[in-house]
């Protein structure tokens, strides 16, 4: 009995010196890129990982969505269509080709990728900026157009984050605007 207690204290043992030995390793390699990047050395007790800057996108007009199905329209979305403008902060343009859309609304979480095509499909979003390009130039405002991989309620709280490289994220919330109401 006692010898099975010392065999799982060495293989506690080992496991904690293997954990050890292997965030060490990390940690050098993490500070060793950031040093060959030219970047600035962390103070004592630092983590060498860079904070996301303020966002580079703000929100433009109201948020608005339909539906892919007939029957569904004015009682479920899953397409929303919403517009961003650069805001001028950071270093020159928003690569969109570069930038995370995520999508929150009820117990719906989604990350949705980008779509090359014109139109997106489920779970994917597009933009349409001035140039034609993934490029956003500040004081540009664009439309982004995204595809649920599901149908949320139509007037139910939406968030959608778009976040670019580098940047902080834009926030749009609020209810969807379903075009029901006008006339």
């Amino acid at each position: 009995m006692g010898e099975s207690r010392a065999r799982a204290h060495l293989e506690l043992a080992a496991i904690v010196t293997a954990f050890v030995a292997v965030t060490a390793l990390f940690s050098f390699v993490s500070l060793a890129a950031n040093a060959m990047e030219g970047g600035p050395a962390p103070g004592p007790g630092a983590y060498p990982v860079l904070p996301a800057d303020d966002p580079h996108l703000a929100p433009v007009g109201a948020i608005t969505g339909s539906s892919s199905v007939p029957e569904s329209s004015g009682t479920s979305i899953d397409t929303i269509t919403f517009r961003v403008v650069h805001t001028g902060g950071g270093n020159g343009p928003v690569d969109l080709a570069r930038t995370t859309v995520t999508v929150m609304a009820g117990t719906y979480l989604e990350i949705l990728t980008q779509s090359g095509a014109a139109s997106p499909g489920p779970g994917t979003w597009t933009a349409t900026p001035p140039r034609g390009d993934t490029l956003l130039l500040a004081g540009e405002d664009c439309e982004i157009r995204l595809c649920l991989d599901r149908p949320v309620s139509a007037g139910e709280a939406l968030t959608v984050w778009v976040r670019p490289e580098g940047g902080g994220p834009c926030s749009i919330t609020g209810p969807v605007d379903t075009g029901s109401s006008r006339s």
